[in-house]
């Protein structure tokens, strides 16, 4: 068991199978409304480049898809594009199911954590959905980055359901502007040492503020993560604490994107 967050690293996309109207560029969006559609269910595949001063990540995520479980993801990342396309000088070649456990009441979000962190700037994700309904592969967001880790959320962590939908009432009607309903998270995390909270979080909260959305996953191992683990962004100003020596707390409060 243990709660991810990871932060997107920025990067060009290279080559994909994709429709024109949704091309793979949308996944570097972090807006829910661009999303990338596979031209068809033949050969489909993503490639990028990671492109930011730092390059070294742990972690792959695909965010809001139409996979279904018995879909898989193939990833492999090298030092260069052309190395990417085959089987060797590779630094990861992990291919793995696109979820378990529960099914998804919203798009699905398939996730893989290295053992250990790798460098390499390309990366080319090869997707299997053969007889997929929709007849297309469909993501919002690809999410590369160096997680942030640890043992879990502590007791008593809230999820909220945030609905912005508008309703309007009146003599003899009802009016309704309907829009998802938000997932929230208002969790504690405590026992973090010096060491950990001065190289991981702080710098993470710094980078992510209250403006960059990222992968929040509060129990990896658990049935539910698809309901669970979100994309989502700070709503008020995350909050660290030294309550001990060396026994760090944060606070966070988490709102998803869609």
């Amino acid at each position: 068991m243990a709660a991810v967050f990871v932060a997107p690293l920025p990067f060009t996309a290279l080559a994909a199978n994709e429709q024109a109207t949704a091309p793979l560029s949308n996944t570097r969006n972090d807006e829910p409304g661009f999303v990338w559609r596979s031209a068809n269910l033949t050969t489909v595949y993503a490639k990028v480049q990671l492109t930011g001063a730092v390059t070294e990540w742990d972690t792959f995520a695909l965010v809001g898809s139409n996979l279904r479980a018995t879909d898989t993801i193939r990833v492999r990342a090298g030092a260069t594009a052309a190395a990417v396309d085959g089987t060797s000088g590779l630094t990861v070649d992990q291919t793995f199911n696109a979820w378990t456990g529960v099914a998804p009441t919203g798009g699905a979000l398939s996730f893989k954590l290295l053992g250990a962190v790798v460098a390499s700037p390309f990366v080319r994700m090869d997707i299997t959905s053969t007889g997929n309904p929709a007849t297309y592969v469909q993501a919002q967001r690809i999410v590369i980055g160096k997680r942030v880790e640890t043992d879990g959320v502590n007791v008593g962590a809230e999820i909220t359901f945030d609905d912005s939908s508008i309703v309007e009432t009146g003599p003899g009607y009802t009016s309704v502007d309907i829009y998802n309903v938000r997932i929230g998270w208002k969790v504690t995390l405590d026992f973090i040492t010096d060491a950990k909270f001065f190289t991981n979080w702080f710098p993470f909260l710094r980078r992510v503020g209250t403006f960059q959305p990222f992968v929040f996953i509060p129990d990896t191992d658990s049935l539910y993560v698809q309901s669970q683990a979100v994309f989502a962004r700070v709503t008020s100003s995350a909050k660290g604490s030294l309550p001990g020596t060396d026994a760090n707390t944060v606070e966070i409060n988490v709102l998803s994107t869609s």
